[in-house]
């Protein structure tokens, strides 16, 4: 069993070895970047990744007129040389509660499984405004209760080869069926939020917010899902959207034992790229 997981990113250095260094942790085999149009250090920071093998592949890719993330991740699930597939971004962590490693949470599942959605924990910005060195993951720890309705969106690892069509959220299958971590039916009102939110399996940690300052670069960057002349392209992330997603309502220490062995992951991996240490980027 092989898996592989898949991102799209646009103006993301601050963040990116935090993100493959914790996904390489978890046991992805593989891990792919679309990199879409970045204007600071991104390019530059994932051709150094790709050359030390952090990740697989690093594949430019522009911004066109239909939905650049659609496109590559179609392009992603028509390549895939793994068994299975995740899209995720780079705001959002896989968090595995009763496996360790992404390979044996998967084979936990029968074999007529085809895809797996993990519900979103959404964490807000515990009241930050501006940028602060450290990882995303030990910074915000103020997260959503289980009812709030944002945490009904799923991410999926699925099986590339029984998919009809990709969805960013979870696909749609020609054969085999879907399920939520837990084992339970995935069913989804409508596509890509699932009825129910259960993470006593695993979770995706979802720092949509970060800061508000983080956030205003969020707006400035356009939602990848839209063409470069979509007239909506730079509405979708306004302050109404950080407000609702800014959910602050419980603390979550779930990633609280593994901090220090990534934090020392991360700056060994740092040392070896060459890369500034966070907090000498400026915002």
């Amino acid at each position: 069993m092989s898996s592989m997981l898949c991102v799209i990113v646009k103006n993301e250095a601050p963040y990116l070895v935090e993100w493959v260094a914790w996904h390489r942790a978890i046991g992805f085999d593989m891990i792919a970047v679309y990199e879409n149009d970045s204007t600071d250090q991104t390019a530059g920071l994932l051709g150094r990744m790709r050359r030390v093998g952090l990740i697989d592949a690093h594949i430019p890719w522009p911004t066109v007129a239909a939905s650049p993330q659609l496109l590559a991740y179609s392009d992603a699930a028509r390549g895939c040389p793994t068994d299975w597939l995740m899209f995720l971004d780079a705001d959002e962590f896989l968090m595995l509660k009763t496996a360790r490693r992404v390979n044996d949470f998967i084979a936990s599942f029968p074999a007529d499984v085809a895809c797996i959605g993990v519900n979103w924990r959404v964490f807000g910005s515990a009241g930050q405004t501006d940028y602060a060195p450290g990882l995303v993951m030990e910074r915000f720890r103020r997260a959503a209760r289980p009812e709030a309705p944002v945490n009904r969106h799923v991410k999926s690892v699925f099986r590339p080869n029984t998919i009809a069509e990709v969805h960013m959220h979870a696909p749609a299958l020609r054969e085999g069926r879907a399920v939520l971590a837990n084992g339970a039916p995935l069913e989804m009102a409508p596509h890509g939020l699932a009825t129910t939110v259960d993470w006593s399996v695993a979770q995706v940690n979802h720092y949509f917010c970060k800061s508000l300052a983080e956030y205003r670069i969020k707006r400035a960057r356009g939602d990848v899902h839209r063409g470069a002349d979509d007239p909506e392209k730079y509405d979708k992330y306004t302050d109404a959207l950080f407000a609702h997603h800014d959910l602050n309502d419980e603390r979550d220490d779930s990633a609280a034992p593994f901090l220090p062995e990534l934090a020392l992951a991360c700056a060994n991996l740092r040392r070896r790229l060459g890369v500034l240490q966070p907090g000498e980027h400026a915002f």
